[in-house]
């Protein structure tokens, strides 16, 4: 039996993520897919465009089997963290492979490059903190470092989304000696930032960027039918949810000391007054969040920075456990979700967060953190709080 893995924002979903499903289950012989998907808030620390619900109920719709949640504290985080959580998850629900889009489809490259850059981390790492001493961003440094070290091409290949993704996936699997096989899918048609109109293919930004235009007619060449009928309807809705964000956290921030701030998950040394003083002249999120970027904090650090203030995170370490939170399942993914919960190494799989109490224990330190980012959620899109709550929404079953 073979069960494919993928990560997944689906934010929106696209006819590029269309693409990679089929392709995928074309190489593979999938018998399952089975997709870990964030919830409300991305990677970037984005609110998404549409909620965990309806982007996992696409998915179904679209070609995915089943659609676990990534908890909030791995989702909206780095690269490293992004991709640890997804492949546990998907290796405790007995993933035999795993796939995801790159700007590198050949997968022994990407290894080959994985090898030497364990080979060589102590001097990569060496390098690296030389260039955030003098006030670089992790991920420059890291660049500017395998650069030195191993070679342009390395760098190169390392300064993309995707494969510096797909490099943390590999490095997960070798790490965990997980039995999963991976697959590499060239991304089609486009780039992230950009779209192909004769193709049909666009980024997930690229997407965004059309909808939020008002131009809304001309998303419909880029995504499926019934994903263009969601975002068009789901558009209606009045208010804008960054506009609304950036009331909460500049009034979080004003309201508390630098060193109330100062105690925010990630919030860098300094950066607490930076905010303090900046927070004063923005104008919206942008314009703050554009005002503490730096050499040493990039916009995607900066931006979860502002999520984690939002949601008023101040531990400082999250309790990161895994698990499967369902939310969403096609006929093949109820006969999956039996096949899971049979296996004596599976991960506690959530399907109703209201009746398995015990599981919901278990890991509940990680899981507060999803109910939470979804109220929020339902804030800023000016959702009601019961309606929509994840304690009453309910998985969405094909």
């Amino acid at each position: 039996m073979k069960i494919l893995g993928i990560t997944a924002e689906y934010n929106p979903f696209h006819n590029g993520h269309k693409y990679h499903i089929e392709k995928s289950r074309e190489i593979t012989g999938a018998d399952f897919v089975i997709a870990v998907m964030s919830g409300n808030f991305t990677q970037r620390g984005e609110a998404a465009v549409l909620d965990k619900w309806q982007r996992s109920r696409l998915a179904v719709e679209n070609g995915v089997d089943l659609v676990l949640e990534l908890p909030f504290v791995f989702a909206c985080s780095g690269a490293e963290n992004f991709a640890a959580g997804a492949v546990d998850i998907l290796a405790g629900a007995g993933a035999t492979h795993i796939s995801f889009g790159t700007e590198c489809e050949n997968i022994d490259k990407l290894q080959a490059v994985l090898q030497e850059l364990e080979a060589r981390s102590a001097n990569i790492n060496e390098v690296r903190s030389e260039f955030m001493s003098k006030g670089y961003s992790y991920a420059r440094s890291n660049q500017y470092a395998v650069g030195q070290v191993i070679g342009s091409e390395a760098a190169e290949l390392i300064n993309t989304p995707n494969n510096i993704l797909a490099l943390e996936y590999l490095k997960r699997i070798s790490m965990m000696k997980y039995d999963m096989k991976p697959v590499a899918v060239p991304r089609h048609g486009s780039g992230y930032m950009e779209k192909n109109e004769r193709a049909g293919f666009a980024g997930a930004t690229a997407v965004r960027s059309i909808i939020k235009s008002g131009n809304k007619a001309d998303a419909a060449r880029y995504v499926p039918a019934n994903v263009f009928e969601t975002l068009l309807a789901e558009s209606e809705r009045a208010g804008d949810p960054e506009e609304s964000a950036f009331r909460l956290i500049r009034a979080d921030i004003v309201r508390s000391s630098a060193d109330s701030l100062a105690e925010i998950y990630c919030m860098g040394e300094g950066l607490e007054n930076k905010l303090k003083k900046e927070v004063i002249k923005a104008g919206s999120l942008q314009e703050l969040i554009s005002s503490v970027v730096s050499r040493r904090y990039t916009e995607a650090a900066i931006r979860r920075l502002m999520t984690y203030i939002l949601l008023g995170i101040r531990e400082y370490e999250p309790e990161k456990k895994i698990y499967g939170r369902l939310l969403a399942a096609g006929a093949k993914g109820k006969e999956l979700i039996r096949i899971i919960k049979k296996r004596e190494s599976a991960i506690p799989l959530i399907t109703n967060i209201n009746k398995e109490n015990e599981l919901c224990r278990q890991v509940h330190n990680t899981l507060k953190y999803d109910l939470l980012a979804s109220d929020m959620y339902n804030i800023i899109t000016g959702r009601d709080l019961y309606s929509f709550s994840d304690r009453v929404m309910k998985p969405y079953i094909e």
